[in-house]
C-alpha cells in the first residue's frame, strides 16, 4: 500500500481578494486531475484571512499581505486536507487576524499546522492515518516577524532544540514525520550552505522528509540518508502586480510517495506547473516544456551534495544581494530610547535575527574582511546562469 502526498508552494491573495471558490475551479481546473490523485494534499497558506477591520498591519520590514475571508474558497477548491501556517506573513495583520483566520479553517474544516494562539499549539503537528500509515506534519518557519511567543499568538519559529523534541515526539506516535520548513534567500536558485545543514540535521533527528518553500523560485532535491529534502516548490498562487523575475510564476509540486511494504522508500516526483496571469490559470507543463523545466531542476539539485560548490555559488549570491543588506546595518542611538516602538529599527532586527539575512550578512563581512569581493564577482556571474529562464519552444 502506498501514500501520495502532493506539497504545494505559497498561496497569497494579495491582489487577488476576489478569489472564491467558484474563481479557484477555474484557475486550478488543469490541476484538477494532478490535485484529485493524491491521497492528501498539503499547501503553504501565506497570508491571513480575515475581513476589513479585524486586524492592523504589524512594524516589519517589507509588506504587510491580507487575504479576506472568501479566499478560503480556493483551499477547498484545491482539496487542501491542511494548510501550512508557518511563514513570514501569516501574522502581518496581528494576532487578531491570526485568530480570525485559525477559526474560518476550522468552520471549513481544514486543519492547520504551524501557527496558533500561543507557542504550544504553534508547534502542535498534524496528525493522520491514510492507507494504513500513519504520519505528523510539523511545520516551522524563520524567525521574521510574527512568530508566537509564550501566549502570543503567531507562526511556529524555528528553534532548533524545540523542533528537534517535537520530532522525537512524533515518532513516538506516527510511522512517518515530515517537517515543512519555510526559510530560504530569496530568488536564489540555490540553498545556501546552512540552510542544506539546518535540513540535514533535521533529518539526523528523525525527519523522514524536510518540504522547504519561501524562496519565489524553484530551487533542487536531494536524498540525505535515503530521506528527501526539497529546498523550494516555489510559488503555487502568488499573483503579483510586478514580478522581479520569470521564476515568480513557475514552481512544482513535491508528489512523496511512501511504500509501506518498504519503509525506507520515500520518493520524491517533482510536478512542474505554470500560472498564467493573463489566463488567471495555474497549469501542469506538457512536452518540451516539461522536459526543459525537469532537466534544469536535475542541474539545480546535482550542485547541493557538494559542499564547495555550493559555498562557491552562495558566495556570489551575497555579491549579488548581501551587499545591499550590509548597507543596511546602521543602528541609531534613538533606538535604545524607551520610548515607543520604532518602526525604522523593523529593518535591522529582521537582519539579526532571520536565519537567512544573518548567514548573508556574515558570509559577505567575511568575504569584504578576506579581500574576496573581486573573486565572488566571478562566482555571482556563474550563479546567476543557473536563473530559471522560460523556454524558447511552443
Amino acid at each position: 500500500m502506498s501514500l501520495k502526498i502532493l506539497f504545494c508552494g505559497d498561496v497569497c491573495f494579495k491582489v487577488q481578494p476576489e478569489v472564491d471558490r467558484e474563481a479557484a475551479k477555474r484557475i486550478l481546473a488543469p490541476m484538477r486531475d494532478i490535485l484529485c490523485a493524491a491521497d492528501l494534499r498539503v499547501m503553504n497558506l501565506e497570508c491571513p484571512l480575515a475581513p476589513e477591520g479585524v486586524g492592523a498591519p504589524i512594524y516589519k520590514s517589507g509588506p504587510n499581505i491580507i487575504g479576506r475571508p472568501r479566499n478560503v474558497g480556493f483551499l477547498e477548491a484545491a482539496g487542501c486536507d491542511v494548510a501550512v501556517l508557518a511563514n513570514n506573513h501569516i501574522g502581518d495583520y496581528g494576532g487578531d487576524a491570526l485568530s480570525y483566520t485559525l477559526d474560518l479553517l476550522g468552520e471549513h474544516s481544514i486543519p492547520y499546522v504551524g501557527a496558533g494562539e500561543n507557542l504550544d499549539e504553534a508547534y502542535s503537528a498534524y496528525r493522520v492515518v491514510r492507507g494504513g500509515v500513519s504520519l505528523s506534519i510539523v511545520a516551522v518557519c524563520e524567525n521574521e516577524f510574527g512568530t508566537a511567543s509564550g501566549d502570543r499568538a503567531g507562526a511556529a519559529g524555528f528553534d532548533l532544540e524545540r523542533l528537534g523534541d517535537k520530532i522525537e515526539e512524533e515518532k513516538e506516535v506516527s510511522d512517518y514525520v515530515i517537517v515543512v520548513f519555510h526559510g530560504g534567500c530569496e530568488y536564489n536558485p540555490l540553498p545556501s550552505p546552512l540552510c542544506r545543514e539546518r535540513y540535514r540535521t533535521l533529518v539526523r533527528l528523525g525527519a523522514d522528509a524536510v518540504i522547504a518553500g519561501h524562496t519565489h523560485c524553484m530551487q533542487g532535491y536531494e536524498y540525505y540518508h535515503d530521506r528527501p529534502i526539497v529546498y523550494s516548490l516555489g510559488n503555487f498562487l502568488f499573483k503579483w502586480d510586478k514580478p522581479s523575475r520569470p521564476s515568480w510564476y513557475h514552481g512544482y509540486i513535491a508528489q512523496l510517495t511512501i511504500d509501506a511494504e518498504s519503509p525506507r522508500q520515500l520518493m520524491v516526483r517533482p510536478i512542474p506547473y505554470v500560472f498564467d496571469p493573463d489566463k488567471n490559470e495555474i497549469s501542469p507543463l506538457a512536452g518540451d516544456k516539461l522536459e526543459h523545466t525537469l532537466r534544469y531542476i536535475e542541474r539545480i539539485s546535482l550542485v547541493i551534495p557538494d559542499m564547495d560548490e555550493l559555498t562557491r555559488y552562495y558566495k556570489g549570491w551575497c555579491i549579488i544581494s548581501g551587499l545591499n543588506y550590509i548597507k543596511s546595518l546602521v543602528a541609531k542611538p534613538e533606538y535604545l530610547a524607551p520610548s515607543d516602538r520604532i518602526p525604522e529599527v523593523a529593518p535591522l532586527k529582521n537582519l539579526l535575527c532571520c536565519e537567512a539575512h544573518n548567514e548573508l550578512m556574515r558570509t559577505t563581512l567575511e568575504l569584504i574582511y578576506n579581500g574576496e569581493l573581486e573573486l565572488a564577482r566571478v562566482w555571482a556571474g556563474e550563479l546567476e546562469g543557473l536563473y530559471y529562464k522560460e523556454p524558447s519552444c511552443n
